[in-house]
């Protein structure tokens, strides 16, 4: 008698820890959102979780434009797992805490599978700015910065560059990979361009 009494204990304890590791844990699928609400649904999810819990993230599509959201905004705070990597479904857990690195990082290039990637619109997205200034500064090149720039953008996000000089060449280059631009010359005699990539 006292045996089962005991086994009894042991099952109730073992689905109380289940239970808690679920209630740290906050499922969202993306899935059947309109893309524009996506972002602001994960970052309002993301803004009241305490540290420890996570977001168990559900998409039909390689998420890793929101990994340099979240690497832009939130370095040292998250920590990214892949669950299921695709080819239909991705599933992600991201954790909030203190990280010395997120655990994950990407490839220069994103990898496609074969299937035809389905494009998503990020037109309420942060530009992302590179000043140059402080790189010329140190006497060093923005060649690699700004290329790293380019390939992390996020489909509708803008390419801000401050630069000393209207960065002529650079229309060019850029031009060739679909980039229109805008350049303004601030008060202090420097630039400020804007990419955006034709959609």
């Amino acid at each position: 008698m006292l045996t089962c009494i005991k086994a009894v204990t042991v099952v109730f304890e073992q689905d109380e820890a289940d239970m808690n590791d679920t209630l740290s844990e906050h499922l969202i699928d993306v899935r059947p959102m309109p893309p524009r609400e996506r972002h602001p649904r994960i970052f309002g999810s993301w803004a009241e979780l305490t540290p420890g819990e996570s977001i168990l993230l559900v998409n039909d599509h390689d998420p890793v434009p929101l990994y340099y959201q979240f690497a832009a905004e939130h370095i040292g705070t998250f920590r990214w797992e892949y669950i299921e990597q695709g080819p239909d479904v991705f599933r992600v857990r991201i954790t909030k805490g203190s990280f010395e690195t997120p655990g994950f990082v990407p490839s220069a290039r994103i990898k496609h599978s074969c299937a035809t990637p389905k494009p998503v619109s990020i037109d309420f997205a942060k530009p992302l700015v590179v000043d140059t200034r402080p790189i010329f500064a140190r006497g060093d090149t923005p060649c690699k910065a700004i290329d790293e720039a380019v390939a992390s953008l996020i489909p509708g996000q803008l390419l801000v560059l401050v630069v000393d000089f209207e960065p002529l060449p650079l229309y060019a280059k850029l031009g060739k990979q679909g980039f229109s631009h805008k350049a303004t010359q601030l008060t202090d005699g420097a630039w400020r361009v804007e990419f955006c990539k034709k959609q």
